[in-house]
């Protein structure tokens, strides 16, 4: 499966701060693994303005894709939040970020 396997831990925070970007996790009505990409807004006004695909739920592999080029971009923390059930470990390891943890 393409996509299939990503070389990297993530951070997972059940709140997430307004300034990271975050996937959020969840089952769609159908039962397949979504996430839904948050960013702040000033973030958003530049996806906006750079007429970039819009944020609607992504299958999770695209989503966390998305969200690291737009964390990356707007040097910003990753940050995966939701259902941890949606999470497959060979997409990388969830790890639990302590509150204040800026890595």
């Amino acid at each position: 499966m393409l996509g299939a396997y990503m070389i990297a831990d993530f951070r997972y925070v059940a709140s997430p701060e307004v300034e990271d970007v975050v996937v959020e996790l969840f089952w769609d009505n159908d039962g397949e693994r979504m996430g839904r990409i948050k960013i702040p807004d000033m973030v958003d006004n530049a996806v906006v303005v750079l007429e970039l695909p819009h944020l609607s739920p992504l299958p999770v592999i695209s989503a966390v894709a998305y969200a690291m080029v737009l964390a990356a971009q707007s040097e910003r923390r990753l940050r995966i939040s939701g259902d941890q059930s949606v999470w497959q470990q060979e997409w990388g390891t969830l790890i639990n970020a302590p509150l204040g943890d800026v890595h």
